[in-house]
């Protein structure tokens, strides 16, 4: 028995030793790879975290050199504008100490370059007391490929202080400046929708450039009875100047009869005569969802033609058949009263001595390369191309802004929605709330309309949504102080974001914002 028990003390205290022995050596060697170990894993914390830091520099002198590419053509401005840009997108407390970036700009691009130092933690075990990061980009100011429609009031309140001559000047600079942006005129194009009560197709609803020429295909696009003259005069007592009423897809009948004499505003389906829409006999007309922009991506066909010509007048209407009806009744319900109420009846159009009364002077411009055809289309000394009269109809506006940019008809210049390499936007302002003219707007008779301001501001707004669904930027612009709050809501959320939303109360503001959002269109991509 003692002897096993020495047998196994003697085992315990070897083993015992073996461990302590192992344990010194492993202690020992560990000591030697220990700096190896930890500078490993050092290595890739601190490098880790210069990454991290490299992405925020990058980030911030992105973000920087776009803001002053877009800014002016001012070297000076454009380096103030990247540096303010810098310093709020890469404040001090980020990890990383920078150092101003170097700012270099041509007449084509703005390159900045930025660097930051990073204070290690884990490599100073190896003597490795920062890292040295570094970033650069390049910003191309040239534009690759972009539509933009610039939809402008033409209202008469416009005529204050000479505000329409302002806003033409503005639409001046900013067609310079795009144009000026980019070496190839055919990678840019540009459309223009004056708007009051209405919008004025004129010439190309029938087919033809405003020189007489056939346009596009020769597609007529509007119903111009042939009882009906065409003028060029806007202040002509006969004739159609070319503005329209919007489409009235309720109950519409496309082969209805027009009722030749009413100067285009009653077409007859059998006994009815709602056969476009517009019933005279109600004063409910509503002609929603044919005045808001569809939204394509969701299946919506947007409507393509043809539309009603626009015509200030007046409808009476005379009893063409009556029919002996019962009026009162006495309690075991037989006949107290008997009248004649008529069951069918006629109308009448007397034209107004000024049936275009509220159409805009200017014609719409389909999306074009022509530069010096543009100018001429917002001449600040030109009163035929822009003159101030007439109701807002904002929302009006705005959705013939989206026809000029859809690429079907009734305008097809512009590129497929989901065409890459083409940015579409549009540039939308207004002086006014929506207000409807009294008589007759392209919502046709406003007595026998049920249309409303609220209405036409939610038309407006579904309208902006549709657009930014299918990728059309939009910049807003309220001009002027005399607009409500409610009105600014509407821009504001009509805006692709907040951002794009403007408010120039002073001619001076316009000026400086469409300046803004011309060079912002212009800077499309990071080159580099």
């Amino acid at each position: 028995m003692k002897n096993c028990t020495e047998i196994l003390l003697r085992s315990y205290s070897s083993m015992l030793c073996y461990w302590r022995c192992q344990a010194a050596a492993i202690a020992i060697s560990f000591a030697f790879v220990a700096p190896v170990v930890i500078g490993a894993a050092g290595f890739a914390l601190d490098y880790a975290q210069a990454y991290l830091v490299q992405q925020r520099l990058l980030q911030a002198i992105d973000a920087a050199a776009l803001a002053g590419a877009a800014a002016s053509d001012d070297e000076a401005v454009i380096k103030q504008k990247v540096q303010d840009f810098f310093d709020i997108n890469y404040p001090p407390e980020k990890v990383g100490f920078t150092v101003d970036p170097v700012i270099e700009v041509t007449s084509s691009q703005v390159k900045v370059r930025a660097s930051a130092h990073l204070n290690t933690t884990f490599l100073r075990v190896l003597n490795i007391d920062r890292i040295d990061i570094n970033a650069n980009t390049t910003v191309d100011r040239e534009i690759q490929a972009i539509e933009v429609v610039l939809v402008l009031d033409n209202t008469g309140s416009m005529s204050s202080n000479d505000n329409i001559t302002s806003l033409k000047e503005a639409s001046t600079n900013f067609i310079n400046i795009m144009f000026d942006s980019t070496a190839n005129d055919e990678m840019v194009k540009i459309g223009i929708v004056p708007y009051s009560n209405a919008v004025r197709v004129g010439s190309y609803g029938l087919g033809k450039n405003p020189d007489g020429s056939i346009y596009g295909d020769g597609e007529v696009f509007v119903n111009k009875p042939a009882d009906v003259a065409v003028t060029t005069n806007h202040n002509a007592s006969t004739g159609w100047y070319g503005c329209v009423v919007e489409h009235n897809p309720n109950n519409y009948d496309a082969a209805a009869t027009y009722v030749t004499g009413s100067y285009g505003q009653l077409w007859r389906s059998g006994t009815d005569w709602d056969g476009h829409g517009w019933n005279p006999a109600v004063n409910t007309n509503d002609p929603y969802p044919g005045d808001v922009f569809a939204d394509v991506f969701d299946g919506e066909e947007e409507y393509a033609g043809p539309w009603d010509i626009y015509q200030y007048s007046t409808v009476d209407s005379t009893c063409q058949q009556t029919q002996r009806q019962c009026t009162r009744y006495y309690s075991n319900g037989s006949c107290r009263t008997w009248s004649d109420v008529c069951v069918q009846y006629n109308y009448t159009v007397t034209k107004q001595s000024r049936p275009n009364e509220s159409c805009p002077y200017a014609q719409i411009v389909p999306l074009t390369s022509d530069h010096d055809y543009l100018l001429t289309q917002v001449d600040p000394d030109d009163d035929d191309v822009m003159f101030p009269h007439g109701n807002t109809l904002g929302n009006v506006g705005m959705v013939w802004g989206g026809r000029l940019l859809s690429p079907e008809p009734p305008f097809t210049e512009a590129k497929a929605w989901d065409n890459e390499y083409w940015r579409k936007a549009i540039v939308m302002m207004t002086d006014g709330d929506n207000t409807e003219n009294g008589t007759y707007s392209a919502f046709s008779f406003t007595g026998r309309n049920n249309m409303t301001v609220t209405k036409f501001n939610q038309r407006f707004e579904e309208t902006c949504t549709n657009l930014k669904k299918m990728g059309v930027l939009i910049y807003t612009v309220t001009f002027t102080s005399g607009i409500s709050p409610t009105t600014k809501g509407y821009y504001e959320r009509c805006a692709t974001t907040s951002e794009h939303y403007f408010d120039a109360p002073t001619q001076e503001d316009l000026q400086a914002v469409f300046e803004r959002i011309a060079r912002e269109l212009s800077v499309l991509h990071i080159s580099e």
